[in-house]
């Protein structure tokens, strides 16, 4: 027998590495088209129908990409530059559990939160303090989970101490989330449901009983776009957009100015002849680079809100008050948006929905120009209900009565009715008082609720949240529910576990299933979405399949593989498939004297496993930059990226 082998050429080639959760993401799109522009051959491999299987780096520049269609077939695409896309890094320094199942990286969780019925109490730890990680753990908030710690490993991000926007925070804290400086211990499995996360922080150990941990990230900053090695026309681009730009605004346009600077480096490398449009391309550059600064502004200038007690200090109100998106007359007579959300950030949701372009971002420096036109303002509500962070409310202040008008967003699971009494808090989530609800506007999100409230006047410029207050009854109202939700008639089939029988809901992912029923493994961690990863193999009726892309049936027979092997808790294992330790790294790196991250995989063959790394190499990464090697820029393009069994004709 004999492969079937396809050759091609092209100038420019973008290669989707394995787990990605879009493709072609923006970046890709936007690198594309101005390559395309100037000339270049552009080939997008990847999605459901090709596979890229790896590339392999040619003597001086450029590369060959080694691609599979959906009928087997090989294809073998030299090209004179490469850009590998991956998916952000999510896994954590190593700690004795890290890799148990009790830990999840994030984009599992948001698909298991939107898709299963796992249970997420008594409490939920995620690791990482960046705006996925906060609207994620607002979201659990916000659905009826009790305690929900981001906890910041690394507490500095320049003049900050957490990773995110303090609009994200300001959500997070109002639902009733906690940040937590400290570093993580140990995970030890308590009892089938409960997990205990032990961690290190300035006043000494503190443990967490979670349901489960969830690695969140950013664990370090990430330059998003590398080249290695220097000058080879080989790249690697982080993708960091979600589906759709409402998602993940940060995420979104990090990555087209990602793409937008990258495609100018490849034109400059490939492309000789373009006196005509030379000026046209370094003004795209520098627009690109004055972009992705702008990013990371809101670190280097943050708003910190300082307090007196439970109130904004006097010079902070001021600053608010100061601001270009709030409101400085039209809020005297009538109701009107008040946009506060006070750093420069690269979010324009609110902009986009208005429709009468009353509000108007400026792409690089929000809080030095004017935000909102307060005469085209009609306080029609879209921009409350659009924005991720719930920073825009709506007011109408009365200085000369007792209470004022309050609109805000509530996105809890029991909806608000017309004269009930709630809790205000301050940006902070602490209580300020009550506030009875006045009327419900109408809203055009099915999950957004609108609320106006009659508040103290007082209380006008420090209420931004709302809660429940206190039942007098002994009823848990999110145990009832959720015990409502659990004993509801469901279409659960019967199917063969290990031997053993189970009820699971019909045509659900087997890997979703397994997280049902309290079964899954290390290995389902990853639950991509098209099975590249290639980890969760599982036995179906006597057949090899992946977990993540086969459904539940009635009468079907289910065999987990085995695991590998377990080592001591406390031992602090780095590769699970090669059973590698983090001593054994950091040791050959001293006693080898190592120099380079070549040198480290030769000699330890970490990354060789199962996974080929994806478990294991954003760790490994991060160990030998403490250690002082060159890895923050270093990119393992080591062939194949997954398992691979050699398609025959």
């Amino acid at each position: 027998m004999s492969l079937s082998i396809r050759d091609g050429k092209l100038d420019v080639l973008v290669a989707a590495a394995p787990r990605l959760e879009n493709w072609p993401s923006i970046g890709v799109r936007t690198l594309s088209v101005m390559c395309a522009e100037f000339g270049l051959s552009v080939g997008q491999f990847g999605g459901d129908h090709l596979k890229v299987r790896g590339v392999i780096p040619l003597p001086k520049t450029g590369g060959i990409g080694v691609i599979e269609d959906t009928q087997s077939r090989i294809h073998r695409i030299s090209a004179r530059s490469i850009i590998r896309v991956v998916p952000p890094e999510f896994s954590p320094n190593p700690f004795p559990g890290w890799q148990t199942s009790g830990i999840l990286p994030i984009p599992t969780a948001e698909i298991l939160l939107e898709n299963s019925r796992i249970s997420w109490e008594p409490s939920i730890a995620l690791f990482g303090t960046g705006n996925r990680a906060l609207r994620l753990g607002s979201q659990l908030l916000e659905r009826g989970t009790q305690e929900v710690f981001c906890i910041e490993t690394s507490s500095q991000w320049n003049a900050k101490r957490y990773s995110g926007w303090e609009v994200e925070r300001r959500r997070f804290e109002i639902a009733g989330g906690k940040l937590i400086e400290a570093k993580p211990v140990e995970l030890l499995r308590v009892s089938p449901l409960i997990w205990q996360l032990r961690l290190q922080d300035s006043q000494g150990i503190r443990i967490l009983e979670v349901a489960r941990v969830i690695s969140a990230g950013p664990m370090q900053d990430d330059p998003g776009v590398k080249e290695y090695p220097p000058g080879a026309g080989l790249y690697e681009l982080t993708q960091t957009a979600r589906p759709t730009y409402a998602e993940d605004a940060e995420g979104w346009s990090l990555e087209e100015q990602r793409g937008r600077w990258l495609a100018t480096k490849i034109i400059r490398s490939l492309t000789h002849d373009i006196h005509t449009q030379r000026e046209e391309l370094d003004q795209t550059f520098r627009t690109a680079k004055v972009g992705l600064k702008y990013h990371s502004r809101h670190q280097f200038e943050p708003f910190l809100p300082t307090y007196e007690g439970k109130w904004l200090s006097s010079g902070d109100t001021k600053k608010i008050k100061e601001f270009s998106g709030v409101p400085k007359e039209a809020h005297l007579s009538r109701k009107i948006a008040s946009v506060e959300c006070f750093e420069d950030i690269p979010c324009r949701i609110c902009e986009k929905i208005c429709p009468t372009s009353a509000i108007q971002v400026h792409p690089t420096a929000r809080s030095k120009n004017s935000v909102l036109d307060e005469e085209k303002c009609t306080a029609c509500g879209l921009c409350v209900q659009a924005c991720p962070s719930g920073s825009i409310p709506m007011i109408q202040e009365a200085p000369d009565r007792s209470t004022s008008s309050l609109t805000l967003a509530w996105r809890g699971v029991k909806p608000w009715k017309v004269g009930e009494f709630a809790t205000l808090l301050n940006r902070r989530g602490e209580s300020l008082g009550t506030a009875r609800i006045q009327s419900l506007p109408s809203s055009d999100s099915p999950a957004i609720q609108l609320v106006q409230l009659e508040v103290p006047t007082h209380l006008l410029w420090d209420a931004r949240g709302i809660r429940r207050g206190r039942s007098q009854s002994a009823e848990d109202q999110n145990f009832l529910a959720a015990f409502a939700k659990a004993d509801a008639p469901t279409d659960k089939v019967e199917i063969l576990l290990n031997g053993e029988k189970r009820l699971v809901r019909d045509k659900t992912p087997i890997s979703i299933a397994l997280f049902e029923v309290g079964q899954n493994r290390p290995e389902d961690a990853l639950l991509c979405s098209d099975g590249s990863c290639g980890l969760c193999t599982i036995l179906v009726d006597s057949s090899k399949k992946l977990a993540c892309q086969t459904k539940t049936h009635l009468g079907i027979s289910i065999k987990t593989l085995p695991a590998s092997p377990q080592i001591s808790s406390s031992t602090c294992l780095l590769c699970s498939c090669l059973e590698i330790s983090e001593e054994k790294v950091v040791d050959r790196v001293r006693q080898g004297k190592l120099r380079s991250p070549e040198a480290v995989l030769s000699m330890t063959q970490i990354g060789e496993g199962k996974c080929h790394g994806q478990l294991c190499m954003g760790s490994l990464k991060r160990i030998l930059t403490e250690q002082g090697l060159p890895a923050s820029s270093w990119i393992d393009w080591r062939f194949p990226w997954t398992d691979w069994i050699l398609p025959h004709n």
